[in-house]
């Protein structure tokens, strides 16, 4: 079976640049327009920075309207940007907080992890191991209800009872996976505890995971240990249409009907592609309308066209906004650093440290278990510096907490 080849929607995942914008453009002045009406949350978000809908027909028009955080949509009615009562909802999600969050049914062409399975490498006839939560979070029901839909027989095994998940992939040809990347290593160390080899004795042959990061080192693992191609997805229970790899594995594709910006993280502006950011969608749903809203999440956008063919724009996750300090005027990320790190075989234990002197001045540390010499110290410093663009000073010490932050901020507000 050829996994790789093709796509679902030839038309939707080839569209040129000019199409696409044409096309985001025939549903972004109705969105506005549906927001105003229908969200007291936009409207007033609007009103206060003095825009009409009429005022926002074009891409370039939607800097205008205000970014909406999520922390400012939470104690609000209908979690301030649904539409629909919560009784007039199919179903009803609940998340920390709490918040709450209603669905409506989708219609099958409009489903958008249809397009996902496909590039992923999933075909219609896979038997898949879904191995997410049915209770309370959507993950779960929607990736059974969407696998049907693409023609694939869904076991509903949800987390836990990993004895009967090993044996099942042991005794039933069970080719696809839905889950996290930690619940796929720990199926596999239960499978070696029970005398089983994965790649032997199991039939998988593609995984989709989310929900977790997939560093490339545990990617790596998993297609060793299993024989088996795994990709992720990204998305959000807010309502983020799911970004998603091919199989390039260079980025993940965003869907055509989704605007994705990635903006400044105060103050709202769209940053250039290529530079890390806050993700901001605006997605037409006529139950939980996104318009400009920011989860938390960062990201970057890549613009360079994909190998696979698929034309939209991509992007990588790249850890939460609030992880970030700003250092000397530039936002600076663990996962940057850890990446700096990385180039140079050190995983943990480490951690960066933003300090101040005595003229009140920013110091940018990173801590390094063990000893380091001066050659290792400017070589790891330079590394930094390129990743974050801001110069650390690189230090060996003799421990680091394995359970403290991994970017501590120790300056005096």
């Amino acid at each position: 079976m050829n996994r790789q080849e093709g796509f679902y929607n030839t038309e939707a995942e080839t569209m040129s640049a000019d199409g696409l914008r044409a096309l985001q453009e025939s549903f972004l002045g109705p969105l506005v327009q549906f927001c105003y009406e229908k969200s007291s949350h936009y409207r007033a978000r609007m009103d206060e920075a003095g825009v009409k809908p009429a005022d926002v027909t074009r891409l370039e028009d939607l800097p205008k309207i205000p970014v909406t955080r999520k922390h400012e949509t939470q104690d609000l009615k209908f979690e301030g940007v649904m539409t629909v009562p919560y009784n007039q909802a199919r179903r009803i999600f609940v998340s920390p907080g709490p918040q709450f969050y209603a669905y409506g049914p989708i219609p099958q062409e409009a489903n958008p992890l249809l397009k996902v399975y496909h590039a992923i490498g999933f075909r219609p006839g896979d038997i898949v191991l879904n191995t997410f939560t049915y209770h309370f979070t959507p993950a779960g029901i929607n990736f059974d209800e969407s696998l049907g839909a693409f023609g694939c027989a869904v076991i509903p095994a949800g987390p836990g009872q990993t004895d009967l998940q090993v044996e099942t992939l042991s005794k039933l040809a069970v080719t696809g996976y839905v889950g996290t990347p930690s619940f796929l290593t720990i199926i596999a160390g239960r499978a070696a505890e029970m005398g089983l080899d994965p790649r032997n004795d199991f039939s998988l042959e593609v995984a989709l995971t989310t929900a977790e990061s997939l560093p490339e080192q545990l990617r790596a693992t998993l297609e060793e240990t299993y024989g088996v191609r795994v990709r992720q997805l990204y998305g959000s229970a807010d309502g983020l249409m799911p970004c998603f790899e091919c199989w390039a594995a260079d980025g993940m594709h965003i869907p055509e009907i989704m605007i994705l910006e990635i903006t400044d993280p105060v103050s709202g502006e769209p940053l250039p592609h290529g530079e890390p950011g806050a993700v901001t969608a605006s997605v037409f749903n006529p139950y939980r309308p996104l318009l400009r809203f920011c989860n938390g999440d960062r990201g970057v956008i890549i613009p360079e066209p994909c190998r696979c063919g698929r034309t939209a724009l991509r992007m990588r996750f790249a850890g939460r906004i609030d992880e970030a300090a700003k250092v000397r005027g530039m936002f600076v990320y663990p996962e940057q650093v850890g990446e700096a790190l990385e180039r140079f075989g050190i995983l943990s234990p480490w951690r960066a440290i933003v300090s101040s002197d005595d003229r009140g001045l920013d110091v940018f540390t990173v801590e390094i278990a063990g000893s380091l010499d001066e050659s290792a110290r400017e070589k790891i410093a330079e590394a930094v510096r390129a990743a974050v663009r801001v110069r650390a000073d690189v230090v060996g010490v003799p421990a680091v907490p394995a359970d403290g932050p991994r970017l501590e901020d120790r300056r005096e507000r």
